[in-house]
């Protein structure tokens, strides 16, 4: 109790402090050892050798990677209470991916306080690299809660949009459209009424690739039809 009474006080204090980029009033916390923080931001070309070792954001990476994964399967796991594995599974990864990370770090502007004597716009992985060593610091100087609490609070509502990472999940057209343009394929969806309507199905949607039939769908609406049939398709690429 007295412990969270201290560090109340100090929030009300340095709110508009900013550490990093980012406001005290943003992170929920004022950071005890500010040197652990610091070395968050060393890229490895910039490593500083101690006694024959190298001294870089690399070990605090490699932990906080496993903290940011542990938190996001957790808030998965409760957002989604109904879903399995495979889809939690597939949703964490694009949250953490090296892409995401990327542009989550550049938008907090941890871009602007790395250190590195490497080419920076050669290797753009260093700023996801960077937030996980930055989550790994948090955690080591304020403990697991307060970084969750962070990652809940003032991550996922304001830089990740869940239900949009679903909807991209779950839109097969879309996802087929976008293989068929990264491997230059030509792509054509037939969709036609079905007269008599058969079973409830309206619609029925033809798939052709390079001239060849390669899905079928049928639905209620043209959207449901060609989802289905873009489901199927993307099944037996994957195959």
């Amino acid at each position: 109790m007295k412990t969270k009474l201290i560090q109340s006080i100090k929030l009300r204090l340095f709110s508009r402090k900013k550490f990093y980029g980012l406001s005290i009033s943003d992170l929920g916390f004022v950071p005890k050892n500010e040197d652990i923080f610091r070395l968050a931001l060393v890229h490895r070309s910039a490593s500083v050798y101690k006694d024959g070792f190298a001294i870089n954001n690399e070990r605090l990476e490699f932990l906080g990677d496993a903290i940011l994964g542990s938190i996001v399967a957790e808030m998965l796991y409760k957002f989604f209470p109904y879903k399995g594995e495979g889809f939690l599974t597939q949703l964490r990864s694009k949250i953490v991916s090296r892409q995401s990370l990327n542009k989550l770090a550049i938008k907090l502007g941890l871009d602007k306080e790395v250190i590195a004597k490497a080419d920076l716009s050669r290797n753009k992985h260093i700023y996801g690299d960077v937030f996980e060593s930055f989550i790994g610091a948090i955690y080591l100087d304020q403990g697991y809660t307060v970084t969750k609490d962070f990652i809940e609070r003032h991550i996922f509502p304001k830089y990740i949009d869940i239900e949009k990472l679903v909807e991209l999940d779950t839109n097969y057209k879309s996802r087929l459209v976008e293989w068929a343009q990264k491997h230059k394929k030509d792509l054509v969806f037939n969709t036609e009424d079905i007269v008599p309507i058969s079973k409830g199905n309206a619609f029925i949607s033809h798939i052709l690739i390079e001239g060849d039939l390669l899905g079928e769908g049928k639905g209620n609406s043209k959207k449901e039809a060609e989802q289905k049939a873009a489901k199927e398709v993307l099944g037996h690429l994957c195959e």
